[in-house]
């Protein structure tokens, strides 16, 4: 038995602690080994030595196996945290890690795997095993997934608000899926409102086909609505009363196949009837077109001049004098046809008649057809007049011959008189203009003269006198009285005009002379005189025939004499622009050389302002020059206002944008940090351009409204929050003024205790004087309970050493902590010597010199509890222990000093 005890492996040993030692002897490259540390993994007794073989297998695996059927909670809790660890460092082939995701029900290790895994597949499987709605959401927004596995996660998030967050998130693909669902789910949320009114619409228009007079087309829509209804059949399931929509729906079809019932049979006698007249009316059509055709036939038989033939053909025409008393026709039908059948047979019992007619009708035509076409104007009256006596013969032989007219002398009648109505109308139309705008004219030159506008009646007059000229003979006559009387007016205006101009004439001649020889008159009214005398010199018309002629020499003369001087300054004005011209020019070439460079902004404004307004100040330039400057300079011009329009447009949406954000800001919490970014948001408005008068003045109205009013708003929340904290402040200043009265009194530590309870328990606002008072009074009560604790346990301590000095204690003299592990005799590891070495080493204190080396192996024996036991060793257990011992014999008085001195010294 002794031999067997010295050689059992050092893994088999009764200690626990040298189990645990022998463990790093073991290899886990070796099976046999391994089998061993399995072993030891699983099945031993130890807490210490299981754990310590797991660290040295440190296999994933075994670590999963130990979470799941470790019996001990401190164990099974930290064969979690290898196992988190290791995942989490990706020390795990992905198969078993797939596996242990499958079999894992505890959420918060796959939640912290699904935060760091890598792998696009794993994650994916994590985040569908957990089903939580933001891991969704972080699964979606994480780019190492796929985009069908993204899209795929979406498909799982319900919540409207998170899919509105997420479309502001992504983009691509993705976004337009965000976009899809957000309308998908609209649209489900609109649908049953949306589906119940088709419904409601639906069946009433279901009940109001029962009130249409028209049953055919009533039907047709009954027809129509049933197969709405049938369309809306998959749609209709999302409403919670679709019972009672479909009973309603029976009922109403129901009812209106019963209205229709007896409607439908008089619509199918009606159809009868239909049918009836439609057969008799395509035999009324069947005979009248064989009336016609047999006319027709008559017609070119008599043409042709064929009388046998036409005789032939009463036969067929009393035949068809049979079929029309035959057929089943109507009143209305059978008349126009009898009528219309005796037409036809009197006509064939006038043959030599109709022949006869028939033979002057072709002589008409052929008449007609020598006579040319009239060649003048002058012809064309006396023809157009002969033109209308012969339509008028032609048409008393249509009403002879009627339907036997052939259809040749037609085409005939026909082509001639297009022919002559192309030809003379046109002449006859201009011949009838020529004479309106004619008595237009004499109209006018009445007019005028009777107004006493005698000086345009000269022109008016040759006017009409051509005028006259180019009328026909005809016309002339007719209007001869009238132009008579105008060239009898005319003459008599001339005289008396020769009377009126020629004294006129000749101030004007004298006023000429004076002005050449004048000196004091500037350029410009020199020139401005001389314009005016020339348009009044040609309204006075002619002067005496013999003076005439001199005066207009002597005005021209005294005209050209007096604008000499003005030739000088005009030739000035016109260096002076082509100067401007020139600084015009300047400015259109600047103007063309900004654009080139890309000006914008301010300094666009800056550029269009002063451009138009150099311009402006540009005098004038000659009329050519200005015609090809000007175009320039606006289409220039023209340019910029675009583009500063769509700056101040572009700047316009900026601004707004900005509002929009403000107003968003201001609507959300009231705190420092939307103060911030307003701040941040004004001096982005500074930045950006102006936006138009209108635009920017109303925009920035906007703006300052809205950021006014949430400083305002802020200010007036500030100044009542320092009201509120005033009225705090001072509350607390007298809640701590009570505590301090009661921390004086207290002298108990239930009392302090209660006071520090107070002091936790009570809120002090952020003010320096409150939390350094409040701090102050809790370290002077933790400071008096400490005192009162000190106190109490030196007194227990010395209850304790009195008692134990004496020869034989009482437990009931001991403090009552001790009593029940007093003289309980059951410490078999350590002595009283070994335990009050102890106590020295958790103490702190030396030992006696000639005690270190059992000190050092006291220590080591503890040491090696505590790995054992993971329990911390305390000084109270030790002194317990010592206290198991009992009594003090009188060789151990000197460790009962040693002891007491470290409880209680001097």
């Amino acid at each position: 038995m002794i031999f067997k005890r010295w050689f059992k492996p050092k893994w088999q040993h009764e200690n626990a602690a040298i189990r645990q030692l022998a463990i790093a002897e073991l290899d886990q490259s070796s099976n046999e080994h391994k089998e061993i540390l399995h072993e030891l993994a699983f099945n031993d007794g130890a807490e210490a030595v299981r754990k310590t073989a797991l660290e040295r297998l440190n296999e994933f695996s075994l670590w999963w196996q130990a979470s799941k059927h470790e019996s001990a909670d401190r164990l099974k809790q930290f064969a979690e945290q290898q196992l988190v660890a290791m995942l989490l460092n990706n020390q795990v082939s992905a198969q078993l890690k797939q596996q242990f995701i499958a079999e894992c029900h505890r959420s918060s290790i796959l939640e912290k795997l699904a935060h760091t895994e890598a792998d696009a597949n794993i994650k994916f499987a994590l985040i569908q095993r957990l089903a939580r709605v933001d891991l969704y959401l972080s699964g979606v927004l994480d780019e190492g997934l796929t985009l069908s596995q993204r899209l795929e996660l979406l498909q799982l998030i319900n919540d409207d608000k998170l899919l509105e967050k997420l479309s502001r998130q992504v983009s691509g693909e993705l976004l337009t899926a965000v976009q899809q669902k957000i309308a998908m789910r609209l649209e489900q949320k609109q649908k049953p409102e949306r589906v119940r009114k088709q419904v409601v619409l639906l069946l009433a228009k279901l009940n109001s086909v029962r009130e249409s007079s028209d049953i055919a087309q009533a039907q047709q829509k009954l027809a129509l609505y049933q197969q709405q209804w049938a369309d809306l059949a998959d749609d209709l399931l999302c409403l919670t009363d679709v019972a009672e929509f479909s009973a309603k729906y029976q009922k109403v079809c129901l009812l209106t196949e019963n209205a229709f019932a007896p409607r439908l049979a008089e619509l199918a006698l009606i159809q009868q009837q239909q049918a009836a007249a439609a057969a008799s009316q395509q035999r009324y059509q069947e005979l009248a077109a064989q009336l016609t055709q047999v006319a027709t036939q008559i017609a070119t038989d008599l043409a042709s001049g064929d009388l046998d033939a036409v005789s032939a053909q009463s036969q067929q025409v009393a035949s068809l004098a049979t079929a029309i008393e035959t057929a089943d026709l109507t009143q209305s039908q059978r008349q126009p046809l009898v009528l219309s059948h005796k037409a036809l047979q009197h006509q064939l019992d006038q043959l030599p008649q109709l022949a006869e007619a028939l033979a002057l009708t072709a002589r008409l035509l052929a008449e007609q057809a020598a006579i040319g076409l009239p060649a003048t104007d002058q012809d064309i009256n006396a023809a157009y007049q002969q033109f209308k006596q012969w339509q008028q013969q032609w048409q008393r032989q249509v009403k002879v011959l009627k339907q036997l007219m052939p259809q040749s002398f037609s085409d005939s009648y026909q082509q001639l008189s297009k022919q002559w109505q192309q030809h003379c109308e046109p002449l006859l139309g201009q011949q009838e203009k020529m004479q309106r705008q004619f008595k237009s004219k004499l109209a006018e030159f009445k007019r005028l003269h009777q107004a006493g506008k005698y000086n345009v009646l000269f022109g008016l007059f040759k006017g009409i006198a051509r005028d006259y000229q180019t009328l026909t003979a005809q016309s002339q006559q007719q209007l001869a009285t009238e132009f008579e009387q105008i060239s009898k007016q005319v003459n008599d205006l001339a005289d008396l005009q020769a009377y009126i101009a020629t004294p006129r004439k000749q101030e004007l001649v004298a006023l000429m002379q004076q002005l050449a020889e004048a000196t004091d008159v500037t350029p410009a009214d020199r020139a401005a005189q001389v314009k005016q005398s020339r348009a009044l010199w040609n309204t006075l018309g002619r002067a005496e025939a013999a003076l005439d002629e001199p005066l207009n020499e002597a005005f021209n003369l005294a005209c050209e004499q007096a604008f000499a001087p003005c030739r000088e300054y005009f030739a000035e004005q016109d260096a002076l622009r082509l100067q401007n011209a020139a600084v015009k020019l300047a400015v259109i070439e600047q103007l063309e050389q900004q654009i080139a460079t890309g000006v914008t902004g301010k300094a666009l404004d800056s550029l269009l302002q002063q451009s138009l307004k150099d311009w402006q100040q540009t005098g004038s330039v000659e009329k050519a020059q200005f015609e090809q400057l000007q175009p320039r300079f606006s289409q220039l011009v023209n340019q910029l206002k675009q583009q500063q329009k769509t700056e101040q447009q572009q700047n316009a949406e900026a601004k707004q944008q900005l509002v929009t954000m403000a107003t968003q800001l201001c609507s959300g919490e009231n705190s420092e940090q939307v103060g911030a970014q307003l701040k941040v948001l004004q001096q982005q408005w500074k930045n950006i351009g102006f936006a138009g008068r209108i635009q920017d003045q109303q925009l920035w109205q906007q703006f300052r409204a809205v950021c006014d009013q949430w400083f305002a708003n802020r200010e007036a929340a500030k100044q009542q929050q320092q009201s509120a904290q005033a009225l705090l402040k001072v509350q607390q200043q007298e809640q701590l003024t009570s505590i301090s009265t009661l921390l004086v009194d207290a002298s108990s530590q239930g009392a302090l205790q209660q006071v520090l309870t107070e002091l936790n328990q009570l809120y002090v606002s952020e003010d320096k004087e409150l939390l350094a008072k409040k701090r102050q009074l809790q370290q002077q009560t933790e400071q008096k309970i400490a005192d009162v604790q000190a106190a109490s346990v030196h007194l227990v301590y010395r209850q304790l050493f009195d008692a134990l000095a004496a020869n034989e204690p009482q437990p009931a003299e001991l403090p009552p902590i001790y009593r029940l592990v007093f003289n309980q005799q059951q410490e078999k590891t350590l002595s009283r010597a070994d335990l009050t070495l102890a106590l020295e080493w958790s103490a702190g204190q030396a030992s006696p010199a000639a005690e270190s080396s059992r000190r050092q192996q006291v220590q080591m024996l503890l040491l090696t509890d505590k790995h054992n036991s993971g329990e911390s060793i305390n000084q109270e257990q030790l002194l317990a222990r010592w206290l198991q011992f009992g009594p003090v014999t009188a060789d151990e008085t000197a460790l009962l000093q040693r002891v007491r001195a470290l409880y209680l010294p001097d």
